[in-house]
Order: structure tokens, then sequence, then C-alpha cells
């Protein structure tokens, strides 16, 4: 127990959270296991949860091609990155926002254990804990928009080759 207390304030999401507070977010996740090769969410369905990694490694998956029908066939998946226990990582932190698609796959590279966090307890928690809340929810800001920026970087990396390309 306190082994994943350390892990879920070392995560960028929980960081500066007190001891308490860390402890009722441990309290509203639950411990779900995964198998090697196991697929922990998949692209373009409906989620309402995010994960923290414990134990192990995933990688995230995107479908490169614009029809859902094509979703998994052979080179037309792309592993965008790999994410592990090692680094504090945590995925489908949108989830506590939002229910919306999943916006990549995330299939386990090991045997994983993670914690999930439902949108429900944690809006539950956040309307009676405000600081709590305030303290995850600006993190959450910081997070994705650290991610927006880089997703920014990226589209203009990608344009600049295409215009390359396109002007040969």
């Amino acid at each position: 127990m306190e082994e994943t207390l350390t892990i879920l304030k070392n995560t960028p999401l929980f960081r500066d959270l007190t001891d308490l507070q860390a402890r009722k977010i441990l309290e509203i996740s639950r411990e779900i296991t995964f198998s090697r090769n196991e697929t922990i969410m998949e692209e373009g369905k409906t989620g309402d949860s995010m994960y923290i990694i414990i134990k192990g490694s995933v990688e995230v998956i995107r479908n490169l091609t614009l029809d859902e029908n094509d979703a998994g066939e052979k080179g037309k998946n792309k592993v965008l990155t790999k994410l592990s226990s090692e680094n504090h990582a945590l995925f489908g932190e949108i989830g506590l926002l939002e229910e919306s698609r999943r916006t990549a796959t995330v299939r386990a590279l090991t045997d994983c254990t993670l914690r999930e966090i439902k949108k429900g307890a944690f809006l539950a928690l956040a309307e009676s804990d405000h600081e709590l809340g305030y303290r995850v929810l600006t993190n959450l800001a910081h997070l994705v928009s650290s991610r927006l920026r880089k997703a920014d970087d990226d589209i203009v990396k990608l344009a600049t080759v295409l215009s390359m390309v396109l002007q040969e």
C-alpha cells in the first residue's frame, strides 16, 4: 500500500498532494491487472476512467487510417509511445473530465498492474474536497497543455515535411 501511495504521488497528475489527499485518491481507485499483449483500452471506444501504471509497461497505438473498418489491418497502426511504471506514467486522463471516445489503443507490453480511477468517483471526491480537486485539475490542465504543445510541434513538423515532398 505504501509503495503504491509513493508511485501515485510521483505521477504528474497527483504531484503536490498531501499524504491524506493521496490516500483519498487511492481509496477511490481500484487495482486491475492485465496480461502481456492484452488490450487495456481501445481507440474509438467510449471511456470514463484513467489509469496509473503501478507495475509493467504499455504501448500506445494509433490507427493511421480514416476508415474505422480498416482498424487493425497490418501496417495501418503506429506505436506512438511506450509508457512504464518507471516513469510514473498514466493514461486516459481525459476520462476524468468527460466520457469520450478514446484517441488511441493501449496494450500491455508486460504483465501490468494498474490503478483505475472512474470519472464519477473522482468528481465526487473533488466536490467533497475542493483543495484536492483544485490541485488535481490544475495538474491536469498543465499535463493537457504540455501534450497539446507537443502535438502542435508535431503538426508543424509534419506540415513542413509534406510541403517539401509536394514541392518535389
